[in-house]
């Protein structure tokens, strides 16, 4: 390893120790021996909640590297120290700062809820039409709402390829591919071999055009109920959500989606960062397709579902931008984590949470849960430095994002599709989430694909 390389990672691995403990004064801070091609790593922790909380952390960060538990060579006290070689240092220092707030943007002033989130309004709606659009899809084999805004609905007479299908649904490589594997296997869906060099072309077959118009009957349905029963308030709702979408800069999913069946972000994650533009571009993933929205589509008309889906995504995304967190996983999760945490139980009500280390918050380090058995619902599970801040946030930063549309769109804007979602809220039931599942949709147990087989 070139000698500036590794002291570059040697920096970055001792800055990331400043974060352990996360309420360290000076004489407990965590420490580097450095004995050239070993390490070992010292930490310090008091009986805190955080303190034991940021224990955890190090210790399953440890185990992941693999590192070993030692004593420190230097004879100064630790309450935990790990010896491991340059590669383990250089992933720990990675994990560590991973897990603490190194990426994130400082803490905004906290704030309490004094009206439902924008987000939580759009939510609601989306998901009490869905249910609405859904009552009746076992009895008349309706595609699943889902499927056909983001599947059936994208696929021309005259067929298209799937790099051509993923720009139109904005979908992700990995979420086309297996969406469009499970409505083949249901027989909506055939492929042929296209013309040299294209790659296959996607077809409906007869009875996915059959279910393409039983889905658009049912979807215009239910709006229409929806125009009767809402009035004015469904008339506001819908040209308030047009004019907004008709600035978006970028095209979204007609169903919000996550980046893959095992992935709820919506643009992947940050692995390509954010381009200013214009037009403004997210951090996203290799296989997030970006879109640029037409002047045609800035005009076309979209059913209620797809203008709330492509505003929440909107919303998300400018939510995330700031670097406080994704606003699925903590309106759902986070904001119900306290500091002091819940049983592994608790946890399991709320999120798919394993508990042997391998599911989506335990690898992403956004939370600690005490050693044990998968099968001990009592464990506690608490939440990490960078949970705690995205939870912290929450309120005051819902708050923040629709302060700022009122500033880009109209403060007027803005009132009318409040007031409009709040009219319609009140007659919603209590159970509705607050952010959709932007996985399952794609799962082959789901229910656009169950009720077909």
């Amino acid at each position: 390893m070139p000698e500036d390389s590794s002291h570059a990672w040697r920096e970055r691995l001792e800055e990331s120790l400043t974060y352990y403990p996360s309420s360290a004064e000076k004489r407990r801070r965590s420490r580097l021996i450095d004995h050239g091609n070993s390490l070992e790593l010292a930490f310090k922790f008091n009986r805190s909640t955080h303190d034991h909380i940021d224990a955890l952390i190090v210790d399953f960060i440890a185990n992941r590297v693999g590192a070993k538990p030692c004593k420190p060579s230097d004879g100064r006290p630790a309450t935990a120290c790990y010896r491991c070689s340059a590669e383990q240092a250089k992933d720990f220092g990675k994990f560590l700062a991973y897990a603490s707030t190194h990426h994130m943007a400082p803490p905004p002033p906290q704030a309490d809820h004094d009206q439902k989130p924008l987000s939580v309004l759009l939510t609601h709606a989306l998901i009490a039409f869905t249910r609405e659009y859904e009552s009746t899809i076992s009895r008349h084999g309706v595609p699943g709402l889902e499927v056909l805004s983001n599947v059936l609905r994208v696929i021309p007479r005259r067929g298209i390829n799937q790099k051509e299908f993923e720009r139109r649904a904005v979908l992700s490589t990995r979420t086309a591919r297996v969406v469009l594997r499970h409505c083949t296997k249901l027989g909506w869906l055939k492929t042929e071999r296209g013309v040299k060099g294209s790659g296959s072309l996607i077809n409906l077959t007869d009875d996915g055009e059959s279910k393409r118009q039983h889905g658009t009957r049912r979807l215009k349905r239910v709006e229409s109920l929806w125009l009767e029963r809402y009035d004015g308030d469904y008339q506001k709702l819908k040209t308030c959500l047009e004019t907004l979408i008709s600035t978006f800069d970028l095209d979204f999913p007609h169903y919000i989606s996550g980046y893959g069946p095992a992935d709820e972000a919506l643009t992947g994650g940050s692995y390509l960062p954010a381009e200013e533009g214009p037009p403004r571009i997210p951090n996203r993933g290799v296989e997030w397709p970006v879109v640029v929205r037409q002047e045609n589509k800035r005009r076309a008309s979209r059913t209620l579902p797809a203008l709330l889906s492509q505003t929440l995504t909107q919303f998300a995304l400018d939510y995330e931008s700031d670097e406080l967190g994704r606003l699925g996983l903590t309106t759902m999760f986070f904001q119900h984590l306290p500091d002091e945490g819940m049983d592994l139980g608790g946890a399991r009500n709320l999120q798919a949470i394993s508990g042997n280390g391998k599911s989506l918050h335990e690898r992403h380090l956004y939370i600690a849960i005490e050693p044990g058995s998968p099968s001990d619902k009592t464990r506690r599970v608490f939440p990490t430095q960078k949970t705690r801040r995205s939870r912290d946030a929450y309120a005051f930063h819902v708050s923040a994002i629709e302060s700022r549309w009122k500033q880009r769109f109209g403060a007027s804007i803005m009132k009318k599709l409040r007031h409009s979602l709040e009219a319609l809220d009140k007659s919603f039931s209590d159970d509705l989430p607050e952010y959709p599942d932007t996985t399952s949709w794609m799962l082959p147990w789901y229910r656009p694909f169950l009720l077909q087989r």
